[in-house]
């Protein structure tokens, strides 16, 4: 050994030769890397020429060593890279696929049914199997109006990946403007191994070439299903590592087209084993599965399991409690399921829609109680979704009531949805959320915002007008502080003129104690005021008795009216008395001077008085 790495080191190094390639080979012996014994004559290469790259220290085994296993383990063993050829943009797209599938309440419609499985469906209930037929139906399942409260992603088969809506859209784009995620399924066709009673699953060939395909016609993600039943011999451990390396290079295949894999093995039913015997195998399938996985260099993160609920056999004589069944599920994913994985989503696997609703809610309530369960549980649904639907068809005369299939369809994911948060009660159906009336109440919400969006052209348009004031403004600023700076001398002055106006007021105190002394005099003479007030409140019922008598006299001036009438025959006497007045004026002027006789009297007579009082 050492004289064949010997012989395969470069020139410049064979003066050390012996002596380097003794120390790989010492190196190789004691490396984690060796295999049976036997070390890989390719590793003792690369080894030894880490080794001579280290002549010129020969006193550090343990660099030289540890050199020389990196490079063996970047050259060689590639294991568990963890999807180190993917760019940081395409994984943190995959992780954000997986996380929008793993919404909490909502999961995924399984619709992948190829056309000859959903042709055995519509012949049972009298529908006959054409491409319109499927496109009608599976329309139905896509546009339902309110799905998008149940669903995050749906699964379609590769023909309808290529069909279209009534409106001309491809499904794929149909389902994301509802803001569900579409899928495809890319495998082919079950295979049973020669001289076996386990099955392949078909497809690997040529599968980058259709992931490349299927993204570009609008899918984001791919399922690949690989069943296996329990049996008195089964599955063997042959058929368990051919299934599960099949789903590893899958999903790496996958990832590198930029497709989230969502695998999916798949313990069918059928069988009569116990709940104990269903647990030890489905622990060693996941196990073998994410070792695979990991040895492939899968990108854990970016991935999505879809897997059967741990159940006992169709054919078991003893019977479980969903309490029961839960916690076997519990116990599968707790011991091998990686913490990397974002969610989970069980597929029904033949059971009704009831039944799988209980084990699914019981499985949330478990997850509730446990804890430390950092996966979102949810449903993959086909067959307890569509079973009730198809069997609306029967006794129609072949046609599709999809009115009320959409109806049924509604009410089924509310109850799917239930069941994945826990919350779901047999006999209680929950309410149904429409997509109307979510739309509806966004709306009033929205109505505030539209509002102000209309009001902000008016305030622009009433900045843009405020712009030029603004401006103009700005301009006689300068003009401001120049006046400003020619009136803070006057402030000065008025400043300095404060300690006159404050002597000022100490002279005027003296006046304003005054005041108040005399403030007192002011009081004594309103008291005796306050006796003629009261002089004057007595007199106030004789004004109101005088008031009263004046009252005839108002009435006698409502009969002013009639005396107007009066008057107005009267007017031509008048006339003739003006005729008369110049002579009666004439009377009167020599009358005068009697009259001033008389006024003269009554001061005599006054005085007369006054001279006979005594002093």
């Amino acid at each position: 050994m050492d004289a064949f790495v010997a012989s395969r080191l470069p020139a410049a190094t064979t003066s050390s030769t012996p002596q380097h390639a003794a120390t790989a080979a010492t190196h190789l012996r004691q490396s984690p890397l060796r295999q049976g014994g036997t070390a890989s004559l390719t590793a003792g290469v690369l080894l030894a020429l880490c080794s001579a790259r280290g002549a010129g220290r020969p006193n550090h085994p343990r660099a030289a060593r540890r050199r020389a296993e990196k490079v063996v383990r970047h050259m060689c063993h590639r294991n568990c890279h963890g999807g180190e050829h993917l760019s940081p943009e395409r994984k943190r797209e995959l992780e954000a696929i997986c996380e929008k599938i793993a919404t909490p309440g909502k999961g995924i419609t399984a619709t992948d049914e190829g056309p000859g499985t959903i042709g055995d469906r519509f012949e049972k209930v009298g529908v006959e199997n054409t491409e319109e037929h499927r496109r009608i139906y599976r329309q139905m399942l896509y546009e339902t109006p309110g799905i998008n409260n149940y669903l995050s992603a749906a699964i379609l088969d590769p023909e309808t990946m290529y069909q279209k809506d009534d409106e001309g859209v491809p499904f794929p784009e149909a389902l994301e403007k509802r803001g569900i995620i579409p899928g495809v399924k890319p495998h082919l066709k079950v295979y049973e191994l020669p001289g076996t009673k386990d099955t392949v699953m078909q497809g690997l060939d040529s599968l980058a070439v259709r992931c490349r395909e299927y993204k570009a016609a609008g899918a984001k993600f791919a399922k690949w299903r690989s069943p296996l039943q329990i049996s008195r011999f089964g599955p063997t451990k042959m058929a368990i590592e051919a299934n599960m390396n099949d789903l590893a290079r899958y999903a790496l295949i996958c990832q590198d087209e930029g497709l989230v894999p969502i695998v999916e093995p798949d313990i069918v039913m059928k069988g009569d084993h116990d709940l104990e015997t269903a647990v030890a195998v489905n622990v060693e399938v996941q196990a073998t599965l994410y070792k695979a996985m990991l040895d492939h260099g899968v990108y854990m993160e970016g991935t999505i399991l879809k897997t059967n609920l741990v159940n006992p056999g169709l054919s078991c004589d003893h019977d479980y409690s969903v309490e029961e069944i839960a916690v076997a599920n519990m116990m599968v994913l707790r011991r091998v399921m990686p913490t990397a994985i974002r969610g989970v989503n069980f597929l029904s696997g033949g059971q009704s829609l009831e039944g799988a609703a209980a084990r699914l809610n019981a499985l949330n309530k478990v997850k509730k109680r446990l804890g430390r369960m950092p996966w979102n549980i949810s449903f993959s649904w086909s067959w307890a979704l569509q079973a009730p639907l198809l069997n609306i068809c029967k006794g129609q005369g072949g046609k599709i009531p999809l009115k009320e299939m959409s109806e049924l369809y509604l009410q089924e994911l509310a109850i799917a949805s239930a069941a994945a948060q826990g919350t779901y009660q047999e006999g209680f159906p929950p309410d149904v959320i429409r997509e109307d009336e979510k739309k509806d109440a966004e709306a009033k919400k929205d109505e505030p915002k539209k509002e102000e969006k209309k009001e902000e052209p008016k305030k622009d348009a009433e900045a843009k007008k405020e712009e030029p004031k603004k401006e103009e403004e700005k301009k006689e600023e300068p003009k401001k502080d120049a006046e400003a700076k020619k009136e803070e001398p006057k402030k000065e002055d008025e400043k300095k003129e404060e300690p006159k106006k404050d002597a000022e007021a100490k002279k005027e105190e003296p006046k304003k104690e005054e005041e108040k002394k005399e403030e007192p005099k002011k009081d004594a003479e309103a008291k005796k005021e306050e006796p003629k007030k009261e002089e004057e409140k007595k007199e106030e019922p004789k004004k109101d008795a005088e008031a009263k008598k004046e009252e005839p006299k108002k009435e006698e001036k409502k009969e002013e009216p009639k005396k107007d009438a009066e008057a107005k025959k009267e007017e031509p006497k008048k006339e003739e008395e003006k005729k008369e007045e110049p002579k009666k004026d004439a009377e009167a002027k020599k009358e005068e001077p009697k009259k001033e006789e008389k006024k003269e009297e009554p001061k005599k007579d006054a005085e007369t008085q006054k001279e006979g009082v005594p002093a």
